[in-house]
């Protein structure tokens, strides 16, 4: 696989086990600050500009866009996932298995065989900070778009969840790791993400976040790759996992102790743009 677009070492680590996966999506589900889910907003505005009959999802994950196509646009719309991590793409399949009117398969932006101008809507979301040539990236899937389609790529603010990159800032340093800040999050953010687009896009932002209600709950999202955050990959043992954690737990215990819970804060939002008809 090329791997012109994408950061395959970052993505094994964090997102390649269905342990990890599992709590990322479980911690979604249930601590989300925002007032309504990202993914409904956005479809529910894009089907108001284009009625699709065909979507394309590049670095679809676990297909958290799906529900809200589904719920939004017709059901016999045809719905196309595309992922390189294939921990996501078995995890998307078994979501898929009952849906005639989709696909889901194992590549990347840079290895995508379609025909250009094959859809109607084509999504990147929450995954062009891991891709180095992101304008490229935009490129190709503005290609793909069919004329009057919608381009839609939902992402972060430039420091998402501050507090706990604080925290393991000091945690790293109390263990006298190696450390090296991530600054993946600033390479495509609500703050930047316009300036790669071919044409200059609109944007929507929502303020969120994660509230977790246990000390419990905050461990368990911290140690499902964040906590290898800057960290050397060299370093990436289970006995080191266990002291971040424990360092960790002692840093943040004062917030479920006091107030009962901890907060972690973000905004999120996306750009969409339309191809001339």
């Amino acid at each position: 696989m090329s791997h012109q677009f994408s950061d395959p070492a970052f993505l094994r680590e964090a997102y390649g086990t269905e342990e990890g996966l599992t709590i990322r999506i479980e911690t979604q589900k249930r601590y989300n600050l925002q007032p309504r889910n990202i993914f409904d907003l956005m479809t529910e505005h894009a089907i108001t500009l284009v009625c699709p009959q065909s979507i394309l999802d590049i670095g679809a994950g676990t297909g958290a866009w799906y529900p809200s196509i589904r719920q939004y646009a017709a059901s016999f719309c045809q719905y196309e996932a595309v992922d390189q991590s294939p921990a996501m793409v078995n995890y998307l399949e078994t979501k898929l298995k009952n849906d005639p009117f989709s696909k889901v398969s194992t590549a990347d932006v840079a290895t995508l065989s379609y025909a250009p101008e094959s859809f109607d809507w084509v999504g990147m979301h929450f995954m062009l900070y891991h891709v180095p040539n992101i304008a490229g990236a935009l490129k190709t899937a503005w290609q793909l778009l069919r004329p009057g389609g919608l381009l839609l790529t939902a992402t972060n603010e430039a420091k998402s969840y501050p507090e706990m990159i604080l925290y393991h800032e000091i945690v790293v340093k109390t263990l006298s790791l190696p450390y090296t800040p991530d600054i993946r999050g600033d390479r495509f953010s609500l703050r930047n993400g316009a300036d790669f687009f071919p044409r200059p896009p609109k944007k929507v932002e929502m303020i969120g976040g994660l509230r977790f209600p246990t000390l419990a709950s905050y461990l368990a999202y911290y140690g499902s790759g964040f906590c290898w955050s800057g960290v050397p990959v060299q370093y990436h043992r289970p006995e080191i996992r266990s002291q971040l954690l424990e360092i960790m737990a002692e840093l943040v215990r004062v917030h479920f102790e006091n107030d009962g819970y901890l907060t972690l804060s973000q905004t999120s939002g996306y750009f969409w743009i339309q191809k001339d008809s």
